[in-house]
């Protein structure tokens, strides 16, 4: 991965040149990520970690069904920016919180209950990238994870940056020495292009949780 400065660059330039409706990953319902955190009934305490989440509108729509504590961080300054700017409610305006960061250098202020990231991890191309990025969740072994990244199927770079793709099975096997799978689904995301891109979601659960 190129080093924070250069992708931070990188990332300022997409959210300054393209609006929230022109950019590949935009959804209007972040599925399946919000169907499932919200079928986990988890504390409405529990800390939710959006990792890269930008200008989703996850953490919005995690607040409006109860969550009251959500932490969005992401690498462009300018996307959480907007970001807080979009939001419609006074209670998402409280209950969440963010944070400009590079994942890799991502250090959690309290546990973890669950660690969401759309679309980040499969930008770690270097062995050692996605070993750290492992043993960053490993370390801070929060009872649930759910990721999604691009499918065996879908382009090998988005956003002019390189991508490793993966599915199910290989996904959940570089985190098992800590987490297990509990679902997993593959599906397709149109954007707004009309393009379609191929993703891979699992969800993973502290081992002894399940």
């Amino acid at each position: 991965m190129a080093n924070s400065i250069t992708l931070r660059e990188h990332w300022e330039h997409i959210y300054e040149t393209k609006p929230a409706n022109q950019v590949s990953w935009t959804q209007t319902s972040p599925q399946p990520s919000l169907d499932w955190i919200q079928k986990l009934k988890l504390d409405p305490k529990d800390l939710i970690v959006d990792c890269g989440g930008g200008r989703s509108a996850l953490a919005e729509q995690l607040v409006d069904s109860g969550h009251l504590q959500v932490e969005v961080f992401d690498i462009s300054i300018r996307s959480l920016a907007q970001a807080k700017l979009e939001l419609k409610s006074e209670e998402a305006r409280q209950n969440i919180s963010y944070r400009v960061c590079n994942v890799l250098d991502y250090k959690p202020e309290k546990q973890v209950q669950l660690w969401h990231d759309r679309a980040v991890f499969h930008f770690m191309t270097e062995k050692t990238d996605i070993e750290t990025y492992v043993e960053l969740v490993e370390k801070m072994a929060p009872a649930h994870v759910v990721l999604g990244t691009f499918g065996l199927d879908a382009p090998d770079q988005c956003s002019g940056l390189a991508v490793k793709r993966y599915d199910a099975s290989t996904l959940s096997a570089l985190f098992s020495r800590t987490h297990e799978l509990v679902q997993s689904e593959d599906l397709i995301h149109r954007t707004p292009t009309g393009k379609e891109q191929h993703f891979t979601f699992v969800q993973l659960k502290l081992r002894g949780n399940l």
